[in-house]
């Protein structure tokens, strides 16, 4: 877990890692790259990566120690105009701070074009615009594929159209290497994944944003196990 095992997973990618607001506290130095170009359809785009603000009090200090993060509006600011001055004509932020965060950035941000956001889990069924800036939430856990396209005309966004894409499980046929690889990894845990625990007389289930019978088997372990009085899910 932590730091260590982040690398392992990370040095395997064959694409980039960004978190352009996780700094090292020793040194007040980036931990990460911040931002990325690419060209897609003839525009040059960059993507600026935002990780979870709230990383280091909402998990284990000791996970990520030596890290801050933080939603630091000054440097996705200066990340902003750094690609702007690097050719980008649109800017995308990828970030994990929040549908209601993201929807403050986007108002005092500059040149932002498009915020992909999560965190929140919220389902939104089409983009909002907030000054300049388009937002984006797909909901979670795979319920959907977000969807958004630009008609780009001299480096502005002059439309655009977004939508949800569900995701049916049950009639999308699986692709094979993937579910090859998620055996694979599954193989050594196999046996305690299915050992059972005991048994329910209702359907166990999660909801995204509202509360369902798992989270408060959730809520009840902790409090038994952690012997705290409070405990969310």
């Amino acid at each position: 877990l932590g730091k260590d095992r982040l690398g392992q997973l990370t040095d395997k990618m064959n694409y980039p890692f960004l978190g352009g607001n996780v700094f090292d506290t020793e040194w007040d130095e980036t931990i990460f790259e911040s931002t990325q170009l690419f060209e897609k359809g003839g525009v040059n785009i960059a993507v600026i990566g935002q990780h979870f603000p709230y990383t280091s009090i909402a998990n284990p200090r000791h996970l990520v120690e030596g890290w801050s993060f933080g939603i630091r509006p000054e440097v996705i600011q200066k990340n902003v105009d750094k690609a702007k001055q690097k050719g980008a004509e649109i800017v995308v932020l990828l970030s994990h701070n929040g549908f209601d965060v993201d929807q403050k950035l986007a108002s005092i941000l500059s040149n932002v074009d498009v915020i992909l956001t999560g965190h929140t889990h919220d389902a939104i069924p089409e983009a909002i615009k907030i000054n300049n800036t388009l937002i984006l939430s797909s909901g979670s856990h795979g319920k959907y594929l977000g969807r958004i396209d630009l008609d780009v005309k001299n480096g502005k966004v002059v439309d655009f159209s977004s939508n949800l894409i569900p995701i049916f499980s049950d009639i999308i046929e699986p692709d094979t290497e993937m579910s090859d690889l998620i055996d694979k990894v599954r193989a050594p845990y196999e046996e305690e994944c299915n050992r059972i625990v005991g048994k329910a007389e209702t359907l166990l289930y999660r909801r995204g944003n509202f509360g369902g019978p798992w989270d408060n088997i959730i809520c009840d372990a902790i409090i038994e196990k952690r012997e705290t009085e409070i405990s969310l899910s």
